[in-house]
C-alpha cells in the first residue's frame, strides 16, 4: 500500500511540474506577400525562430518575413 501511495505521489508531482502552453511564448511572423507563421516555445528567441521558419516556407523567394508580436 505504501508503494502504491508513493507511486501516486510521484506521478502527481511529475504531472504538476510538466510544462504547459501557459508557460510558452507565442510568436507570429508575416510577410508582405501574405505568408505567415506561428511558433510556440518556452524560450522567446526559439519561438520567434520557429515562426520565422514557418513564414519563410510560405513566402516566395526574395520576400522578407518579420516578427509581428510575441506574447
Amino acid at each position: 500500500m505504501k508503494k502504491l501511495l508513493l507511486a501516486v505521489v510521484i506521478a502527481g508531482a511529475g504531472f504538476t511540474m510538466a510544462p504547459t502552453d501557459a508557460f510558452a511564448w507565442q510568436c507570429r511572423a508575416s510577410s508582405a506577400s501574405g505568408g505567415w507563421g506561428v511558433g510556440w516555445h518556452p524560450n522567446r528567441a526559439r519561438a520567434a525562430r520557429i515562426a520565422l521558419n514557418y513564414c519563410a516556407a510560405n513566402t516566395p523567394r526574395g520576400v522578407w518575413c518579420r516578427i509581428r508580436y510575441c506574447a
